[in-house]
């Protein structure tokens, strides 16, 4: 699977980044103090981004300005003009956390999970035509998804996504908080929960048992990392 950490970015981009968050700084009227304290991050780090001379930033930090601005991050890093500030966050991609199976079972979202020095993330373009929620997430396949899901399947899943038959949904056990996906079946009042991986057995769900924690909204097939040509 191929998720970035840092962005390497070309010259112009260095130089269109420092601008962006110059203009930024005088339009929201604020310091680069202010903004490394409200973010939790190092001023060097705002400085150097400011300046130009950070090339390769974390995805992470940029991922926290632009947040802060509420503008997209490939709109930091655009040759923007002042006027056009405004209408930044209307750019793609979105940058979204690659979590492991581990994790998602000790949270009720992401925001239960500090992403500020988060190492994997994955960028999703979807267009202006659907947007993923602030709290989307992605997971990598386990090998017992196969066939249907190959090894290095990546599952873009949203929490404020409405289930609708045939979604495959992220179910959480709230008995022993145990994850998995699920296939649902709609034929109301009852939702079956199918599994994907053989063997399992059929559930059907129950509110005071079972938790949604998202839908998958992209299935995206990857290399796995260990054979990922650089």
């Amino acid at each position: 699977m191929n998720t970035i950490a840092a962005f390497e970015m070309n010259e112009s981009q260095v130089k269109a980044l420092a601008k962006n968050l110059r203009m930024l700084l005088e339009a929201h009227r604020v310091t680069e103090n202010e903004i490394a304290q409200s973010l939790s991050i190092p001023v060097m780090t705002v400085r150097r981004l400011v300046s130009g001379e950070t090339t390769d930033p974390r995805i992470s930090t940029l991922k926290l300005m632009a947040d802060y601005f509420k503008v997209s991050v490939d709109s930091l890093i655009e040759d923007n003009s002042y006027r056009s500030i405004a209408s930044m966050g209307k750019a793609a991609p979105q940058f979204i956390p690659v979590l492991d199976w581990e994790i998602i079972k000790d949270m009720n979202s992401t925001k239960d999970i500090n992403l500020k020095n988060w190492k994997e993330w994955h960028p999703i373009i979807f267009g202006d035509q659907f947007l993923l929620g602030d709290n989307a997430f992605a997971l990598e396949s386990r090998p017992s998804m196969q066939p249907r899901f190959p090894i290095g399947t990546l599952f873009v899943i949203d929490p404020n996504e409405t289930p609708r038959d045939s979604d495959i949904a992220l179910i959480k056990m709230k008995k022993d908080g145990n994850i998995s996906l699920r296939e649902l079946i709609i034929d109301s009042p009852r939702w079956q929960l199918s599994p994907i991986v053989s063997g399992s057995e059929t559930l059907f769900y129950d509110e005071s048992q079972h938790g949604i924690m998202g839908i998958v909204v992209l299935t995206i097939l990857q290399t796995r990392k260990e054979n990922a040509i650089s």
